[in-house]
Order: C-alpha cells, then sequence, then structure tokens
C-alpha cells in the first residue's frame, strides 16, 4: 500500500472548446481533463506523483482532502433510515 506522502495543487491551465478544463500541477507534471455536468468524469493525461494528494479549485474555492467513513454511527443511519435512505439494505 502506498502512503500519500505530499499535497500538490493543480491549477486550471486551459480551457478547451468543448468546455473541458486541463488542470496541471506544476509541482509533478500530472495533468486532467475536466469536463462539466453532465459529463463528470476525468481523463489523466500525465499520471505525475501518484503518491500526492492533489488538490485545486477556482473562484475562491480549493478542494482538500477527502475523508470517508465505512458506516455512518447509529444516530446518523436512524436519520438516513427517516429520509427513506437504506444505508447498507438491512432495513426489512
Amino acid at each position: 500500500m502506498n502512503t500519500v506522502t505530499e499535497k500538490h495543487e493543480m491549477v486550471l491551465s486551459s480551457r478547451v472548446e468543448s468546455g473541458e478544463e486541463e488542470w496541471t500541477c506544476l509541482r509533478c507534471g500530472r495533468r486532467l481533463l475536466l469536463p462539466w455536468p453532465p459529463h463528470l468524469e476525468k481523463l489523466v493525461l500525465d499520471q505525475g506523483d501518484v503518491t500526492a494528494i492533489h488538490v485545486g479549485g477556482t473562484g475562491g474555492v480549493r478542494a482538500g482532502g477527502i475523508t470517508a467513513t465505512a458506516e455512518p454511527p447509529d444516530a446518523d443511519r436512524q436519520w438516513l433510515l427517516g429520509q427513506g435512505i437504506d444505508w447498507d439494505g438491512t432495513s426489512a
């Protein structure tokens, strides 16, 4: 398992006619092509440093790290059920 050791900042380097944005990491050369909705998928043009966390944003908005948990706590699970969301499919 790789250990993340660095955080690199991506910058918007260009926009193409189709509306896609090209983002570049000036530290390691990672390049991404990101379309806007409804086509939310990224195309990696150059890998760069795959062990680094890459962040960035425009218009004063910055993306940072993401924290994920396998399951919500019981109180959150109950709230989700109250909204009609069966988190793990165990409700009968």
